[in-house]
Order: structure tokens, then C-alpha cells, then sequence
């Protein structure tokens, strides 16, 4: 068998990496082809499309690279026809795999799609156009259900979280200080400003201003920064000795590690902030845009909520401060806040238990019996 995967961000080739592994072990006479990404090409998936092309954020930032991205999705899409797979998998990114999966489903291959569109958020009338654009859909957030449920949506199914997997239910701190060689024994607080080129850009100011105001108010403090690729490494640096801050870490990668040995994360909104949520580590989440694409997206957003830890709680758990609200004076105030409230840092600890069992089924074996029937 061959199988395809699509993949658009980060996010979508860590998922990806796990499940080829598993199809490796357990179905080792498959064929995988597709876009690659770190993560994939560690465990062999060697491809000519690289998902660091399709790094772009926000709406009108992806209509200035609509070209580029266009030619890349046409280039892959000739390529997929040539090499005919028998299943293709989009990994979340819609509008891109979206395309794809509608395509091929035409020509006869059988299409899947994981991580269900926000359709619960914003452009809810997607779901209209699902039995056209794929064959069926892997949820992976136990919200979706009962939403889909009620929209009448047939072909999907709930599978879980991939990274639900990759945390115990009671995380280890020892093994993470151990292996970042730790040695502070102070407060630590982690800084994540995105893992796309294009995030560390745009974010790192107001964290870089965040520490600063800190060391002003707390003594003894270490701020650790996971970093994903060397671009971003060396614009950090420059950042970094530029303003002075000696109590910065940079590391390459180990951002699960970095996580879990936090006190507190101040985490730009996205796939890190449910890391977080599976290792029970209390955080604020930030979200900034250009003032464009923030009218948009408020126009569009129909959750009360951006930062999946409280969609998930349906509840406010983790504070979440949105475009000109994300501003180090206010960012800081809450870390202060949030240290000194044991009653919340406890009760925080439990809600994220409650989102991570909710979460945590044998996923990539789950996808396999579809695939594999």
C-alpha cells in the first residue's frame, strides 16, 4: 500500500511522525510519501516538499504569498496524480489539504482528513462541503463530537490527540531537568513565541519586554526559549545581547522538556498550548496580529475563546490576552498574579487531568484499522 500525507505547520508533522512510526513497526510494508517537515525527516521521509515553504501566518500575509503557495500546492497535487497512492491523509491545514483531498477523491483515491476545521470557532458552514472534499474526517478534540453530531456529520470519527500519548497522565520533572542540564533553582518561566520563522518575529518583542519587567519585580529568575529552527536561533541571539538579558536560555528543540520544568509559560495561542495542557503546566496565552487580519478575525470568531485549553474546559482556565490586550505590562502582571495563587496553581493541575484522559486513546492505530480494513 501506499499512503500519502499532506501536512502544513509543525503541528501537523509531529502528528505525522507518530503515526508513520507506527505504521512502520506495525505495517512495514506500506509505502509513505508526501511532505516532510523536521520531525519526519528524522524518522526517513524523504521528500522535495518541505512544509518550510508553506510557513506563513495571518490573512493577509497569506494573500501576499498566494503565488508562491499556489505554485507549491499545484506542484505537489501533479506530483500525488503521478505517484497515484491508495489513501491520502491531510494533517489539519484546510484550506491547503482541502484542495488536495477534493482532487484526488475525484480521481478515485480514497481521501482522509485529521484535525477537524474550527468550524465551531469561525466559518462554520464548511461542514457543508465534507462528504465532497474527503472520505472521512479524524477528530481529535472530544468537543467535536456532539458538534458534529448535532450538524449531522456521518463520516468522522474521534480518535484522540497524538500528543495526549507522548505525556504520562503524572509527568516526570527530574528527567526533564536532567536532560536540559538544569541546575537554577530558582523560578523558571518559558517563553514560546511560535515555531514558524515568521512568529519568533512578530512575538518575541513583547516577551523580550515581559522579562525585563519581571527581573525589575522578582529575583532569581531564569526564562527559557525552545527553538526550532537556526534562523530563529540567531535572530533570538541578536535579540538577546542586544537588550542585555542575561537570564535567557536559548535551546535547540526540548521544548516538552522546557514545558514541564516551567513554573509558569507565556505561550503564543497554538499546538504548544496544549503541550502544555498534557504535562499540567499552568500558562498565559498571548495572540497577536496586524490590525487587518485582527478585524477579520474578530469578525469571523464565533468561540468565546482562542487558547485550546479553554475551548477544551469550556471555561476560562488559562488567561488569554488577544491583539492590542497582549502587552508586556499586563503579561506580567498576570505571571506575578499567577505565582503567588497556590489555590489556582493546585485547581489547574486538576483541570488539565480531566482534558488529558479525555484525550488519551491509541490514536495512530485507530487511523491504521481505517486504513487498513
Amino acid at each position: 500500500m501506499k499512503i500519502a500525507i499532506g501536512i502544513g505547520e509543525l503541528s501537523g508533522d509531529l502528528i505525522a511522525s507518530g503515526l508513520i512510526k507506527h505504521i512502520q513497526k506495525n505495517y512495514p510494508d506500506t509505502q509513505i510519501i508526501g511532505i516532510t517537515g523536521p520531525n519526519c525527516q528524522k524518522i526517513g521521509l524523504k521528500s522535495s516538499f518541505n512544509i518550510s515553504e508553506l510557513s506563513v501566518r495571518g490573512f493577509f500575509e497569506v494573500i501576499y504569498n498566494y503565488k508562491r503557495l499556489s505554485r507549491f500546492r499545484n506542484n505537489f497535487l501533479n506530483y500525488l496524480y503521478e505517484q497515484k497512492p491508495d489513501i491520502y491523509l491531510g494533517i489539519d491545514a484546510p484550506d491547503f489539504n482541502f484542495y488536495i483531498e477534493k482532487r484526488l477523491k475525484r480521481s478515485g483515491i480514497k481521501t482522509y482528513h485529521m484535525v477537524c476545521p474550527s468550524i465551531w470557532a469561525w466559518r462554520k458552514s464548511r461542514y457543508k462541503n465534507f462528504k465532497k472534499t474527503f472520505d472521512h474526517l479524524f477528530c481529535i478534540f472530544a468537543h467535536e463530537v456532539k458538534f458534529l453530531k448535532n450538524l449531522k456529520v456521518k463520516n468522522f470519527s474521534f480518535v484522540g490527540h497524538p500528543l495526549a500519548n507522548t505525556f504520562p497522565i503524572l509527568p516526570e520533572k527530574k528527567t526533564s531537568r536532567d536532560k536540559l542540564k538544569l541546575k537554577h533553582n530558582g523560578k523558571i518561566i518559558a517563553l514560546l513565541p511560535g515555531s514558524r520563522n515568521s512568529e519568533v518575529v512578530w512575538n518575541t518583542d513583547i516577551l523580550l519586554k515581559t522579562v525585563q519587567i519581571l527581573n525589575k519585580e522578582l529575583p532569581n529568575l531564569l526564562f527559557m526559549i525552545p527553538v526550532t529552527t537556526s534562523k530563529s536561533l540567531y535572530y533570538l541571539k541578536y535579540k538577546k545581547h542586544a537588550l542585555g538579558i542575561d537570564n535567557l536560555t536559548l535551546i535547540h528543540g526540548h521544548s516538552h522538556d522546557i514545558l514541564n520544568v516551567a513554573d509558569i509559560s507565556i505561550i503564543a495561542s497554538g499546538t504548544a498550548t496544549l503541550e502544555a495542557v498534557f504535562l499540567k503546566k499552568p500558562m498565559i496565552i498571548f495572540y497577536k496580529l496586524s490590525s487587518i487580519s485582527y478585524l477579520l478575525f474578530k469578525a469571523l470568531l464565533k468561540s468565546k475563546f482562542i487558547g485550546l485549553p479553554n475551548i477544551l474546559a469550556n471555561k476560562l482556565v488559562s488567561p488569554e490576552f488577544v491583539h492590542k490586550k497582549a502587552s508586556a505590562e499586563v503579561i506580567s502582571s498576570k505571571v506575578l498574579e499567577m505565582l503567588n495563587d497556590s489555590k489556582y496553581l493546585k485547581n489547574i493541575k486538576t483541570e488539565f487531568t480531566k482534558i488529558h484522559k479525555a484525550h488519551k486513546l491509541d490514536t495512530n492505530e485507530l487511523i491504521c484499522k481505517k486504513f487498513f480494513k
